[in-house]
Formats: structure tokens, sequence, C-alpha cells
């Protein structure tokens, strides 16, 4: 992977990755470099919210559109799991968004929540609580280890899927039948 970074594609756990946290999860990679890596896992749903809820929660005001709604939240990660990160198709934009690909943005910022009440943000999007991230040459190391399989940017994984089924949905995306493989892994 030297000089090959992974910004914007989605690694998938494989089956002998046992970790606690990271076990049958699926990540999207939002910055790659050689300082380190930085994802939002993607399947690990912890509730729902009425939008009317959340919006008295956040303090947005005069809404009268998505109140009935229902948010999804996700752990992203065991990282600063008291903010939010929001990965957004690309048709919206606000001074705290970042671009990740031509496809995707990330915003962090609750002017986004606000916005979509409002029928002014994106028309896909999926909100996280933390994040996951690995130091220099740590997500490499993980990957030539087995623990990663590696899979380009898929938009349906990030929106469409529900999050229960993203997993086995990723696991088949790589062509690969993992059910033929030995649950030991190493390097010849």
């Amino acid at each position: 992977m030297k000089g090959s970074y992974l910004k914007g594609n989605i690694i998938c756990a494989l089956p002998q990755l046992k970790d606690i946290f990271f076990s049958r999860s699926i990540i999207y990679i939002t910055h790659h470099n050689k300082d380190g890596a930085v994802g939002i896992v993607l399947n690990y749903k912890i509730m729902n919210i009425k939008g009317a809820e959340l919006f008295k929660k956040l303090h947005i005001q005069d809404v009268k559109s998505q109140v009935e709604k229902e948010f999804l939240f996700h752990i992203g990660g065991p990282l600063n799991q008291n903010n939010g990160f929001i990965l957004h198709s690309n048709d919206y934009k606000s001074e705290f968004t970042l671009k990740v690909t031509n496809k995707v943005k990330l915003t962090c910022s609750t002017d986004i929540i606000s916005d979509i009440a409002k029928n002014k943000g994106p028309k896909k999007f999926f909100i996280s609580l933390g994040y996951s991230g690995w130091g220099p040459g740590q997500l490499e190391e993980e990957i030539k280890n087995n623990s990663w399989i590696n899979i380009k940017e898929e938009l349906d994984l990030l929106f469409d899927i529900d999050s229960e089924k993203k997993w086995s949905k990723a696991i088949k995306k790589t062509g690969i039948d993992f059910t033929k493989f030995s649950s030991f892994s190493g390097n010849a």
C-alpha cells in the first residue's frame, strides 16, 4: 500500500477479526494519509429518534416538516462519541463541510440537522456519534494481517442498506466466498 491511500473507500472486517468493537463492521474511510486514517463505522445502529424529539434536544425551532420522521443514529467508532459526524450526498455544503470524494461529504455541525428539518439539507445522509482512527501505518498493518478487506466506495452501503445487512452485503461485494476459508489466518 505504499503511497496508496484508502480515502473514500470502505473497509470490511474479515470473519477472523474478533475485536470486540470491530468484529463484523464496515467502515467508510474519510481521511487517510501518512499520518494515519479516520473512518466511520456504518453498521452499528444505536437508536432511532423522532424528529420532534431530536429538534427539541438540539433547540431547533419552527420546524413543521420532518417532525414525524425517524432519524437513525449510529456509533461511528470508539473515539469522540459525544460529537456527531454526518456523511452525506454532495448536494449540500456549509462552512463545516469537508469533501471526502466527489460523491460524499462530511459535516460536523448541528446546522445540517436544522437544514434537513427545513428540507434544505442533503437528500441522503448518515448520522454517527464518534469515529474510528488509526495511527501512522496502523491500518496498513491490519490489512496486511488479514483483518480488513478493501471495497471501493459504494453509496448503497453508506445510505440505502439497513444497518443489520450492511456487513453481509459488503462481504458479498468482494466476490469472495469466505465460508470456504479457514478461521485461522497468517502470512506465507
